[in-house]
């Protein structure tokens, strides 16, 4: 399956650089029918990434403890900080109704 991510700045130019390897969504919509060796096109751009493997979290919190931070928003460590930067994407209510998807790219050859 092929399908299409927007992606904000600065989030964006860090997976085209490469610095961010990791995307994370709720799982919902599109992103939960995501399987691994998927095809994602960064929206506007020519990019191919391939979905390596996702993991399911209960929370944004528990994805940061679990995951490579700097995977996901590199220039971030403490893990409250981060969580305050999901919640103005996604409420809290959201987050527990249905869950945290870490989705490990890597870039199509």
């Amino acid at each position: 399956m092929k399908t299409t991510f927007n992606v904000q700045e600065p989030y964006r130019s860090q997976l085209l650089s490469w610095e961010k390897s990791i995307e994370w969504r709720l799982n919902k919509w599109k992103f939960s029918k995501l399987i691994p060796w998927d095809k994602i096109e960064l929206e506007n751009t020519r990019q191919i990434f391939l979905v390596e493997r996702i993991s399911h979290y209960k929370n944004f919190q528990t994805m940061l403890q679990q995951e490579n931070i700097s995977k996901i928003i590199p220039w971030i460590s403490e893990i409250q900080e981060w969580v305050a930067i999901y919640h103005q994407f996604y409420t809290p209510v959201q987050e527990k109704e249905y869950w945290v998807l870490a989705i490990h790219l890597k870039k199509e050859e």
